[in-house]
């Protein structure tokens, strides 16, 4: 969510959103948990293995709840400043639900 903000920012201007997204500290993880308080979004710590788990289990409550946001999920697990395209992450397309690919350029 955070290395892609533009993304966000131009996204969000059609729908309101929940994020997935690595934890973060600082100034960045103050803005998280205001918006953890505003609705149900997905913060992760990459390096936990049992992190995983715990985010697709959350991933696949979040999609079966009518009343929740969309959420907005960039596959390929990082941001790389539209140098190249990464692969897509698989766990991405498991959790279940509708999927609607979106590309910007």
């Amino acid at each position: 969510m955070i290395v892609c903000a533009q993304d966000v920012a131009i996204l969000a201007c059609d729908n309101c959103y929940a994020l997935v997204g690595q934890r973060q500290g600082g100034f960045l993880g103050v803005l998280q948990r205001a918006l953890a308080r505003a609705t149900s979004h997905i913060w992760f710590e990459r390096f936990e293995i049992k992190d995983r788990e715990l985010v697709t289990r959350r991933l696949r409550e979040h999609v079966e709840d009518p009343n929740k946001l969309p959420i907005l999920i960039f596959p390929e697990g990082t941001c790389i400043n539209n140098s190249a395209v990464m692969m897509f992450k698989k766990g991405s397309f498991e959790v279940g639900g509708k999927i609607y690919p979106v590309a910007i350029k």
